[in-house]
């Protein structure tokens, strides 16, 4: 299992699909990385201040009642409180998820993991053979699905994102998997710059 930590979000930023400027900007860095994760908003300090506010009048309240007699409240509150707890910690978790796609040459690596646990899978496949395609969800309502194929072999990427962040990051996809670079750019494509880094948020 490789341990290499991954890069952290710096930010959403604005990516340009159509335009001719946006393309040119797109094709020109050789080695490039997305950074795919949850639009999370949520601090672990600003989930610790929540659940201390939400604690302290719930446990006063149900102390009050508990001293006239109505002890039952003090295991109801605490149970909504632990459930809330739960519900912050799971919240926490899923947004320190991240999918890293490195375009390094003639390869693709595709890293799973979460921030501050390392890389849990990884996948190094051949980038001029790589496709990305969108297919629709298992059932009627269910969102589409981004996926990368490879002889035979498959996995889904941004399932955080929406259906159009999906559609508009399978064409930067496409692009960075056969790059045209702009007319002059030979010598620097020969060079190979130092990876690039882009960072793709969920609208959700």
């Amino acid at each position: 299992m490789l341990k290499s930590p991954l890069r952290p979000l710096r930010g959403p930023i604005a990516l340009h699909y159509n335009s001719a400027a946006g393309r040119r900007r797109m094709t020109a860095p050789v080695n490039t990385r997305l950074v795919i994760g949850p639009n999370a908003s949520l601090t672990p300090r600003q989930a610790a201040g929540f659940m201390a506010l939400v604690s302290v009048p719930g446990l006063g309240i149900a102390g009050v009642f508990a001293a006239q007699g109505f002890w039952p409240i003090f295991p109801f509150a605490g149970l909504e409180l632990s459930a809330l707890g739960a519900a912050l910690w799971v919240s926490l978790r899923r947004n320190r998820y991240r999918e890293v796609l490195s375009f390094e040459g003639g390869q693709l690596a595709v890293e799973f993991g979460s921030l501050g646990s390392g890389v849990g899978r990884r996948l190094v496949w051949p980038r001029t053979w790589t496709r990305a395609v969108l297919e629709p969800g298992r059932r009627r309502n269910d969102p589409q699905r981004l996926l990368l194929m490879y002889a035979g072999r498959r996995v889904e990427i941004g399932r955080c994102l929406t259906d159009d962040e999906r559609a508009a990051l399978r064409e930067r996809i496409k692009e960075l998997l056969r790059p045209v670079a702009p007319e002059g750019a030979a010598a620097a494509v020969g060079r190979g710059p130092e990876p690039s880094t882009q960072d793709l948020c969920s609208g959700e």
